[in-house]
């Protein structure tokens, strides 16, 4: 092999043709034991399809749950904007009775 060409195809087919062999070979003597020790294959399949179920079930509730959280965060971003407007509202109704009775020099409720 030469180290500025990487691996030739002779030296890949050296090492995936055994692996592809003995793959070839547990897949056909999977079903071949049966007993508790062993899991068959469509057991194995419906437990991989089970999986991914579960999976997509919790990613879709976290989903739901992150939608609603930001509904509820920008309802109260909203609700927070309206407060503040009617507390400034509530600001200039004082400062306007203040100037009201400073100017007619009426007695206040502390000075009685």
């Amino acid at each position: 092999m030469s180290p500025a060409l990487g691996i030739t195809r002779e030296e890949l087919d050296l090492v995936v043709q055994p692996l592809a062999a003995r793959m070839d070979a547990l897949e056909n003597s999977a079903g071949d034991r049966t007993g508790n020790d062993f899991v068959s294959v469509g057991e194995f399949r419906l437990f991989k399809w089970l999986g991914t179920f579960a999976l997509a079930a919790v990613l879709g509730g976290f989903g739901l749950l992150y939608e609603q959280v930001s509904d509820l965060r920008v309802g109260m971003e909203r609700l927070h904007g309206e407060l503040l407007q009617e507390m400034s509202g509530i600001r200039e109704r004082v400062v306007r009775i203040e100037t009201i009775l400073e100017r007619k020099d009426l007695p206040r409720q502390t000075e009685r």
